[in-house]
């Protein structure tokens, strides 16, 4: 069981036994009270301390006992519903969230709360429709209900309905009070990367256009239109969109090495220029192993062998190191130049500064915690010290 379930787990717990304390207050002081709670108390105290223990499932028996000791109370059940999706068993925590929704006279709030709840057992399981269908209900009566909110908008993520997801983004900030530029601005990007796979360029230049006056800081816009440019030979829109990009996110300049040097024209009249310049200034490795990697690619390993000398790149890492080694046709020590090359294909390359997730590839959302603009490349290794 993993600690974040844990948690959830133990919270959920402590909730429970403070809601009964507060009932027993609330209920007084007969004997026969006294008895009554004592009954729930118990089960719950053991179930707090098998969740200590790391005893989920023994846990989860003691809580089922507090709810069938006190039938009635519709917290008990939420709390048990949440622990079973926590679990992982969905089907148990969607019956629990639908027999407290059948309840006549449930109040507004606990209605709102089983319905969110619901949605989330539905999620869970990727029962992706019912998910939504119990959001819009928690949003139809409460309309700025923020957790109902932002579930929606990740699904839409999920499903790339960017304008859908872009419509939920400006209603949170409305409720919220805030301005959500870079997040939109990537939305905006990835509906003209959308345009462009469908092949509107002149959408995809727009859309694109758009997103970087939202924010310029959208790495995602400024990509997509430089490689648009190239496949259209526009030299001097390409030579303006990479120096902009170079200007104002350079660590994404790598993302566009193999399209500089695939378009032949343009890397003969200014990206060769353009790429050496940047390295005779900033001596930027991920850049020069960028291009490297496309020179290999597009031309064999002589155009490599030939470009190596003007660079003379110096490895200043193990990572770097390994990656020029597995670039190399010779190795001096048999087997090593197969090994680097295999980590090379295998290596995570880019990590996300918000959570520290590692991927290979590179991703204008982060998978785990799902910020936009977080990915950035990695520049050192754990063996470098």
């Amino acid at each position: 069981m993993t600690n974040a379930t844990l948690f959830i787990l133990t919270l959920a717990s402590w909730l429970l036994l403070g809601w009964l304390w507060w009932d027993r207050r609330q209920a007084g002081d007969s004997a026969a009270g006294e008895k009554e709670e004592d009954k729930r108390i118990t089960p719950l105290l053991r179930g707090v301390n098998y969740l200590l223990s790391d005893k989920p499932d023994h846990a989860l028996r003691e809580l089922v006992e507090v709810a069938k000791l006190h039938t009635e109370t519709a917290e008990v059940y939420l709390a048990l519903g949440g622990m079973f999706r926590a679990k992982g068993e969905i089907g148990r925590a969607v019956r629990i969230h639908q027999n407290i929704l059948a309840r006549p006279g449930l109040p507004p709030e606990m209605h709102i709360q089983a319905c969110m709840a619901l949605g989330k057992d539905y999620q869970a399981g990727g029962f992706r429709t019912r998910a939504l269908q119990q959001y819009a209900r928690v949003l139809d009566m409460q309309s700025d209900h923020v957790p109902a909110l932002e579930a929606c908008l990740r699904m839409r993520e999920q499903a790339h309905e960017w304008q859908l997801a872009e419509e939920l983004l400006s209603r949170l900030d409305r409720v919220q009070s805030a301005k959500s530029s870079l997040h939109r601005a990537y939305l905006v990007a990835e509906m003209a990367s959308e345009s462009m796979q469908q092949g509107d360029e002149k959408k995809a230049i727009a859309l694109g256009e758009r997103a970087i006056a939202i924010d310029e800081a959208c790495a995602s816009a400024h990509v997509l239109l430089t490689d648009i440019h190239l496949r259209r030979d526009e030299h001097d829109k390409t030579k303006e969109c990479l120096e902009r990009l170079a200007a104002i996110s350079p660590e994404h300049l790598p993302l566009l090495a193999a399209k500089v040097v695939g378009s032949e024209g343009f890397y003969r009249q200014y990206g060769w220029d353009f790429l050496y310049g940047r390295w005779q200034e900033r001596h930027e490795e991920s850049l020069a192993l960028a291009w490297f990697e496309a020179v290999k690619d597009k031309h064999g390993a002589a155009a490599l062998d030939a470009l190596l000398p003007d660079v003379d790149l110096q490895a200043s890492t193990l990572r770097v190191g390994l990656r020029v080694l597995a670039l190399r046709q010779g190795s001096t020590l048999p087997g090593v130049h197969e090994q680097a090359s295999q980590w090379r294909r295998k290596a995570r390359n880019f990590s996300c500064r918000e959570c520290g997730v590692e991927v290979v590839e590179m991703r204008w959302q982060c998978p785990q915690c799902h910020h936009w603009g977080s990915m950035h490349p990695i520049e050192s290794d754990p063996f470098d010290a």
